[in-house]
């Protein structure tokens, strides 16, 4: 950085040069050895302060850089979200005919299910709230809110308790207010090429609000609100309850795919 200042000084000092010897006699008298120091001190220390923003825009440029490229590709998955490509399906909306059976069993109880023309609405809203890049710690966050997220199916639910059977079928429909998704990862290099990859990473999954409806049940309308009324009240308990174990699966799974990715890139890459 001072190099950068004494260049700029001794530009400025050949700019002055061009001055006349009157004007420069006649200062003589006026600047001694100790004004001159201070003189050519306090020069420095503004060019360096000069060179010193300019270093910092050119690195804040770079950074936007990186993060610019991260909401791009935010960006890119929305349109997948939409229109899917040739190894993803559409997925905002998402619609599956048939799921299931779905078996669960123990001692004198057996439970048999399916799931039928599901269809979840609301992927393709997320917002990109804050991305950020650390070029000293390798370090990327990134915040996304989706507003809201709505799932809605038929079931069929076949149980025998014993020798009595039971069968239910109707409609459910789950709706999810606002989910904030925060990833932290932190890049290092490998010794072989300087390769990226990555040291950790970090998946924070937060719903705000749930509302669930079912019906069908029973075959009474106040023992199915009963029912409905029961789950709704203990749906966002168990939300919050699983919430961060579903962070934690996230992160795992993904680990391995990032790494995968980064393994043909090197620090030169993201560092423009």
């Amino acid at each position: 950085m001072k190099s950068i200042a004494l260049v700029l000084l001794i530009a400025s000092a050949y700019a002055g040069a061009a001055i006349p010897n009157v004007a420069v006699e006649s200062a003589q008298g006026q600047l001694g050895p100790s004004k001159f120091q201070l003189h050519l001190e306090s020069s420095v220390a503004e060019y360096e302060g000069l060179a010193g923003q300019l270093f910092d825009v050119e690195n804040k440029a770079s950074n936007r850089i990186l993060e610019d490229l991260i909401i791009n590709i935010l960006e890119v998955f929305r349109d997948i979200v939409i229109n899917g490509n040739d190894y993803i399906p559409p997925l905002d909306p998402l619609e599956i005919e048939h799921i299931g059976p779905f078996q669960f069993s123990v001692t004198g109880l057996r439970v048999t299910a399916n799931i039928r023309d599901l269809r979840s609405e609301g992927l393709r809203w997320y917002v990109i709230d804050t991305v950020s890049f650390n070029p000293i710690r390798l370090t990327v966050g990134v915040h996304v809110t989706l507003p809201w997220f709505s799932v809605a199916c038929r079931y069929d639910v076949e149980t025998r308790i014993l020798l009595v059977r039971h069968r239910a079928a109707g409609n459910f429909r789950l709706f999810i207010h606002r989910i904030e998704v925060g990833v932290d990862l932190r890049m290092g290099t490998n010794l072989v090429g300087g390769y990226l990859t990555l040291r950790e990473l970090e998946i924070k999954i937060d719903v705000h609000d749930t509302l669930v409806h079912i019906d069908g049940m029973t075959g009474s309308k106040l023992i199915n609100r009963f029912i409905s009324n029961l789950v709704q009240s203990i749906s966002q308990d168990i939300v919050q309850k699983h919430i961060d174990s579903l962070g934690d699966f996230l992160s795992v799974v993904l680990f391995d795919v990032i790494n995968d990715i980064l393994q043909d890139y090197t620090i030169n890459d993201i560092l423009p």
